[in-house]
């Protein structure tokens, strides 16, 4: 449906369903849901893109960690990676070549290990991608998702910080070091002795701390409120100029909005939107 509407406005975009598709019927398929990045033709070029299924990560690096199969292989949760040739070229300051991401992790909150092996797993494949187009690390990156995790969760802070502890609690004791090492390199040791896995990309996000707390709610259901989408870049090429602020309080207690979806709101979901600039751009 997205893809007819927007084509009409010039956009044309790369669209994966969840890992689940491949197990229904045609009919039932086209009401699978998935990740999508939709780009203006008259701005970019599809240079290469890569569709990163977990399920399929998990089956692949199992041996040795029975809870890759029993946990982690079971959800169907996607991402993808695009890199766009960037058309106008005109100015030679700016970079040629923009990647954006996109992904969707496991919702339950009972599973907060599967989500932050997803993300670790995100971030492995992303970085085998980045290797293989010229400009590497150096280029521009946006990172959006539904990480169905809040700020102060483990899987932003392991975006964020660039690492995370093989001890952090989310993990819930489970041993997954087996198969972590082998997706995401060596661990990284710190000066006391704890062990981080990691990853090459220095991010920060489109929104700062007081917008966070201005924005209130990404996801608005009837029994859970709170940020669970969100928008990273890569801090050395791109700055953020402006972001969309949040749903109007006011408004939702005036017409006694207690959760989404609802006759107002098709989605339990709102829209996160950020301007972003690329800086410091070099051929």
């Amino acid at each position: 449906m997205w893809m007819g509407v927007l084509s009409q406005h010039g956009y044309a975009g790369v669209f994966q369903p969840k890992s689940r598709a491949k197990t229904v019927t045609e009919e039932e398929r086209k009401h699978v849901d998935g990740c999508a990045i939709f780009y203006n033709k008259s701005k970019f070029t599809l240079h290469k893109d890569k569709y990163i299924d977990y399920s399929q990560l998990a089956i692949a690096n199992s041996e040795g960690a029975d809870d890759m199969i029993n946990r982690v292989q079971t959800k169907d949760n996607i991402g993808i990676a695009c890199c766009f040739d960037i058309k106008d070229t005109s100015n030679a300051s700016k970079h040629q070549k923009l990647i954006i991401l996109n992904t969707h992790i496991n919702w339950d909150p009972e599973y907060s290990d599967v989500k932050l092996i997803q993300n670790i797993m995100f971030m492995s494949e992303v970085d085998a991608f980045v290797q293989g187009i010229k400009g590497g690390y150096s280029l521009p990156i946006v990172v959006c998702g539904d990480f169905n995790s809040t700020p102060d969760s483990a899987v932003i802070e392991f975006l964020l910080k660039s690492q995370i502890s093989t001890e952090h609690s989310d993990f819930h004791g489970l041993k997954y070091h087996g198969f972590l090492k082998k997706a995401n390199g060596e661990c990284l040791g710190n000066k006391n002795g704890t062990k981080h896995f990691k990853h090459n990309f220095k991010l920060k996000s489109c929104y700062s701390e007081e917008q966070l707390q201005d924005l209130k709610y990404t996801n608005y259901t009837y029994d859970f409120k709170g940020i669970l989408d969100h928008i990273l870049h890569s801090k050395e090429n791109l700055r953020t100029l402006g972001v969309l602020g949040g749903i109007d309080v006011e408004w939702m207690e005036a017409n006694k909005i207690i959760g989404c979806p609802n006759v107002h709101y098709p989605s339990d979901h709102f829209p996160l939107v950020s301007e972003l600039e690329l800086i410091n751009a070099t051929r």
